[in-house]
């Protein structure tokens, strides 16, 4: 039987210095759909220089989401199955292999596929806390967390209601054995850069309707930081990363604070502008 297609879906804005290497780890691929946000850099330069790339510039108008950037390019892969990378996620040569023969099998048991990632923070690979995870080969190895990242066309997409959510999904899922590489934030600085991007996105969108929506209580919002640092430092076993694992913890607590911090500006500003309203009679 000829091997089916396989079309990865991947979202840019302004990664000029690392897309080279997630689209050199793609090759062999049928298609890589770009789905650029108007990038300022060489982005747009560097993915047009792949021959099995197609690419597309859009982005929603209102608030940025990468989720409707990723459906946006699921709604035009060619592929006769869908696979979703970042990029800043590379995919292993053995990967690559299994994926391959997977499409080849005369019958394909499963619908989607989890596979195992491998996430490295500040240039360390991080196997506890936020990365940690019983599901798959993690149970046995720890610092391989699963995501649903491969569907035969049809069967998936986001929701995007929320910056950080999972697929919806159809049929039956199974595992993949090989990793692929996430390379998520190569300096604390960055990473705060993107908490800020990211906390600014939510809180601009979440409807009042939402059951975060609400004004946070001082004290709860305290125990709240507690919670998620005492989650990823002891109960997922985060100091077994050793500072790496501190700080991503803290770091964690510190973006529920500025989520909240976030929300309760915007209530304040809204409540101030209704009454500024009310006392001018408008």
């Amino acid at each position: 039987m000829q091997r089916r297609t396989l079309s990865v879906v991947i979202p840019t804005r302004n990664v000029a210095p690392i897309i080279r290497r997630a689209l050199d780890a793609l090759t062999w691929v049928d298609e890589v759909v770009i789905v650029d946000s108007f990038s300022q850099d060489e982005t747009p330069e560097i993915v047009r220089s792949y021959p099995n790339v197609t690419f597309y510039q859009w982005m929603r108008p209102g608030v940025y989401s990468i989720y409707a950037k990723v459906n946006y390019g699921i709604e035009r892969a060619q592929g006769d199955w869908v696979m979703r990378l970042d990029s800043d996620e590379v995919v292993s040569p053995e990967l690559a292999e299994e994926i391959q023969a997977l499409l080849k099998q005369d019958e394909i048991p499963y619908d989607g596929y989890k596979i195992p990632s491998r996430t490295y923070f500040f240039g360390k690979w991080i196997k506890y806390g936020i990365a940690y995870s019983t599901e798959g080969i993690n149970a046995t190895n720890p610092g391989h967390g699963y995501r649903k990242c491969l569907w035969r066309r049809g069967m998936a997409r986001y929701p995007d209601r929320h910056v950080h959510e999972d697929l919806e999904t159809q049929g039956e899922w199974g595992y993949l054995s090989h990793h692929y590489d996430h390379f998520s934030h190569e300096t604390v600085s960055q990473w705060i850069a993107k908490m800020n991007f990211y906390t600014d996105i939510d809180s601009a969108r979440l409807s009042p309707d939402d059951p975060m929506f609400k004004r946070y209580h001082p004290l709860k919002t305290v125990l709240a930081m507690g919670k998620v640092f005492y989650e990823h430092y002891f109960r997922l076993h985060g100091r077994r990363d050793g500072m790496h694992g501190f700080m991503l913890a803290a770091l964690n607590a510190v973006y529920l604070l500025v989520f909240r911090c976030k929300m309760w500006e915007r209530l304040w500003r809204e409540e101030r502008l209704a009454a500024e309203q009310v006392a001018s009679g408008s």
